[in-house]
């Protein structure tokens, strides 16, 4: 049994929804919010903190690159792997500016997605 925890940020309740049924599916322990500012509360509130988050960056209230840069500033935060999920093509740049583990386009090939779950929530 796996016992990893992902956060999903994302504002489109569709998408989060998709996911958390797919990783619930592989075994993992979902959490999710609708945006950066959500994410950031639940993170500071709970106790255990997920293994990997899986960020959008385009949100309201909060984006994913406000969410990330206050993120990386709380030292309790900042060791939480980030993969990125953008529709942007120019998501090469976005990782490198974010400093997120990985990227993956959206929509996703669902494959790589697992893939880069298992890898980053280790």
């Amino acid at each position: 049994m796996n016992t990893r925890t992902i956060l999903v940020v994302d504002d489109d309740q569709d998408i989060r929804d998709n996911l958390a049924d797919l990783l619930l599916d592989e075994g993992y322990t979902v959490q999710v919010a609708g945006n950066g500012q959500e994410a950031l509360d639940r993170l500071k509130a709970e106790g255990a903190l997920p293994n990997m988050i899986l960020l959008d960056l385009m949100m309201p209230v909060k984006d994913g690159f406000a969410f990330r840069e206050e993120q990386e500033r709380d030292v309790r935060l900042a060791a939480i792997p980030v993969v990125i999920m953008t529709a942007d093509a120019n998501i090469e740049d976005k990782q490198a500016r974010l400093r997120a583990k990985a990227a993956i386009r959206k929509p996703f090939d669902l494959d790589l997605l697992l893939r880069l779950v298992d890898r980053h929530s280790r």
